[in-house]
């Protein structure tokens, strides 16, 4: 019976073989056909993708292809027919990707607690923050391998993920089976430990959908890989200057005559302002929303608006995409939107031109036109309960799930490319949710959750998956909290503080009033630094805030393991608890950070990676490839900052309120170490698109050994910082 079972399963897997399928009793089969669309980067698809929604299909920008030739040309990471895939009768496609017995693997978007991923089942789905479990504001569904490549599952489905945790039955590389509960004197014989998450040998992908596209990166370095990503997906976004400013966002029921105080505060203060982000109340009706002036409270807008713009601030609108029934627009949209409501609003198909051309063309004339510069979009993340249930439909046809996944995407995409790329002027926003092939949209992440550590973890996460995030500050229970998030929040893609709820100002701790502005004034001298890495990231697509991860010469601690204490009620498998130290991160291409946060409020250790590394304020030497101790007391509550060996600092020579007030301003370079460095300083006009047209330059700044410089310019585009005036040498005596 046995011998007819079995010749049975053969026939089977035969005739599968035969038609080119797998089979539920299962053999896998070869994922070929691979395609290379970029030297670096290869692709290839299971089943039919004309129904299916890509998440390339929204990119903001066509992949740059001359930066990833640039690249070089690496080879495909894997045997010819190493990944693999199945297709189930129940409709899931499963790929199966091998990975070596060392490997690991990081990544899979915006992640809070931590950067390494193995061990652990991911369901990517947009949502809330789910600690550990894939649910998150941007489930990126790409991740990256020590073993220097990087694996995209280019689908806006539910992906789930499986990380080196399943054993396959016909697996070569498998552990070895241990006895749980052996005899004492058997125990010596044992190969190892029993395991209650024995390691498996591959990442196992599955998904519900009629095909899947799979893309593959490699690269020299994982930093390279992380590169081809992002200029496969457009580049990286460069905001307009003036992002890079201060951010306030006022409480929420402002009025125009409540914010205007504010922003004299400011200046009262001697505190640099950029930005004001206005919340929910400037809104006729908000929850759900009308896009519509409440004239109440900002009885003319135009003259609002101008009048703050006078002063060098620009203004940000808060928003939510769903309709009520009170907006001009409803009636227009109602057959444009899904089958269910959130918060009792309608659900516009951005998918549909005529849906995005309704909006577009009211926010211009109502927003655009008057001198708003940007808008933060919010609640496109939700919970089950908030957002639609995943039979809902939409117009377009897009899948329920689908549009969930996509729709952070869709709202940047539609405020991108039809409204202010359409009007050739730059913006910066906020949004609330994002996900794949993301990386030139000018929008930063933020959260509702207030965890400072996972705050600063983000900013590492999203560096991995060509996203931008911001540790947002709210509030603080004391003064050193206060600080300590201000601080982390200067070294950040947006600088922002949102009093939305709070109605928390800069100053509201006098004891750390100074220290507070000193950050503030810090990262505004570093302008012409910062401004150069976002370049560099919409140029060669390197994340202007990065992992440490991803530096050549750090070597990257191992996440710790405690071993697990049995107990039959809390922990019955005695699981093991994982923690990995993912607290600093290197902000432009030279300086490393390392917060103040939590429990190391005060003082905490820094991993400095190899090579020569320097105290950012002194010049003093401070390591390598070695940890220190650094406390606040002897930094004078200053942020932790190391620069190093060789690196030039461009900074301006005074603190300027406003980054109009950057503009020409003159500079003076930095230059630590004793080896010769040199600096890109990029420059366009900081507020228009022409810089895709190639209307920028470049000044190079070579620094030699005995602090003479010298100076190239490349590019036909305009001046934007003035002339060097001094080279500081912050070397060590």
């Amino acid at each position: 019976m046995k011998i007819k079972h079995t010749a049975i399963l053969l026939a089977l897997l035969s005739l599968a073989s035969q038609r080119g399928e797998a089979t539920t009793l299962d053999a896998l089969l070869p994922l070929d056909g691979w395609q290379a669309p970029a030297k670096g980067v290869w692709s290839a698809t299971i089943g039919d993708l004309s129904n299916e929604l890509r998440y390339t299909d929204l990119a903001a920008e066509a992949p740059r292809r001359a930066a990833l030739e640039a690249l070089g040309e690496p080879s495909f990471p894997f045997p010819p027919k190493g990944i693999t895939y199945s297709r189930n009768d129940d409709g899931r496609i499963m790929v199966r990707i091998p990975c070596a017995p060392d490997e690991k693997i990081y990544g899979y978007g915006l992640q809070l607690d931590r950067l390494k991923q193995d061990s652990r089942v991911l369901e990517l789905k947009v949502d809330h923050w789910s600690r550990g479990g894939g649910r998150t504001h941007a489930p990126v569904p790409f991740y990256i391998s020590s073993r220097g490549y990087g694996v995209f599952f280019n689908t806006a489905r539910y992906l789930k993920v499986y990380n080196l945790v399943s054993n396959r039955k016909d697996a070569v590389q498998r552990p070895p089976e241990v006895d749980r509960n052996p005899p004492a004197e058997e125990i010596a014989e044992q190969a190892g430990p029993w395991q209650a998450l024995p390691r498996g040998d591959s990442v196992e992908a599955a998904v519900r959908a009629d095909g899947l596209e799979i893309l593959v990166f490699a690269g020299d370095s994982l930093l390279e890989v992380v590169q081809r990503y992002n200029l496969y997906c457009g580049g990286g976004a460069l905001p307009p200057l003036w992002g890079l400013g201060f951010w306030h966002r006022a409480h929420a029921k402002h009025s125009a005559a409540q914010v205007e105080a504010e922003v004299e505060a400011y200046q009262q203060y001697k505190i640099p302002l950029d930005v004001v982000g206005l919340e929910p109340g400037w809104m006729t009706k908000s929850y759900p929303c009308t896009f519509e002036w409440q004239l109440k409270r900002f009885p003319d807008p135009e003259a609002f608006t101008q009048g703050l713009l006078k002063k060098g601030i620009r203004l940000n609108l808060w928003e939510n995409p769903y309709l009520s029934q009170q907006a001009k627009l409803y009636d227009s949209l109602y057959p444009l939107a899904g089958s269910h409501m959130v918060w009792l609003g309608i659900v516009p198909d951005f998918t549909l031109p005529e849906a995005r051309d309704l909006l577009v063309q009211q926010h211009k004339a109502d927003h655009f036109d008057i001198g708003i510069s940007g808008y933060k979009m919010d609640e496109v993340d939700g919970y089950d309960f908030w957002l639609w249930p995943d039979h809902a439909t939409f117009p377009s046809g897009t899948s329920a799930e689908a549009m969930r996944q996509s729709y952070g995407v869709l709202i940047q995409k539609m405020l991108y490319s039809d409204l202010f790329k359409a009007n050739n002027q730059r913006t910066y926003g906020l949004v609330r949710a994002s996900n794949g092939a993301a990386s030139a949209y000018p929008f930063v992440i933020y959260s509702d959750s207030y965890n400072h550590e996972q705050y600063i973890t983000g900013l590492s996460s999203a560096s991995l998956c060509g996203i931008l995030w911001t540790p947002e500050i709210r509030s603080a229970n004391n003064a050193r909290e206060w600080l300590n998030r201000m601080q982390t929040v200067c070294f950040s893609p947006m600088a922002k503080l949102n009093a939305w709820a709070s109605g928390t100002k800069p100053w509201d701790f006098p004891e750390v009033t100074d220290a507070v502005r000193e950050v503030i004034e810090l990262r505004m001298r570093l302008l012409p630094y910062f401004y150069s890495a976002f370049a560099d990231y919409h140029l060669r697509g390197i994340p202007p805030v990065r992992a440490m991860l991803l530096e050549d010469r750090f070597v990257n601690a191992e996440a710790e393991v405690l071993a697990g204490k049995l107990d039959s009620e809390t922990n019955p498998y005695a699981m093991g608890t994982v923690i990995e130290k993912s607290d600093q991160f290197m902000f432009g291409p030279s300086i490393l950070v390392a917060p103040f946060y939590g429990k190391q409020a005060t003082e905490r250790e820094v991993h400095l990676p190899a090579g020569n590394w320097y105290d950012f304020y002194t010049g003093a030497f401070a390591g390598n490839n070695t940890r220190i101790q650094v406390s606040a007391g002897a930094l004078q509550d200053r942020i932790p900052l190391f620069v190093r060996e060789g690196a030039v600092i461009p900074m301006l020579n005074h603190t300027p309120r406003q980054t109009r007030d950057a503009i020409n301003g003159d500079l003076s370079l930095r230059h630590y170490g004793k080896q010769a460095g040199s600096f890109d300083l990029y420059e366009d006009d900081a507020i228009s698109y022409d810089y895709q047209k190639g209307n920028f330059r470049i000044r190079r700044f070579e620094v030699s050994t005995d602090g003479t410089f010298e100076e190239k310019i490349t590019g036909p585009g305009p001046a934007l910082f003035g002339k060097v005036t001094s080279v500081q040498c912050m070397a060590p005596e």
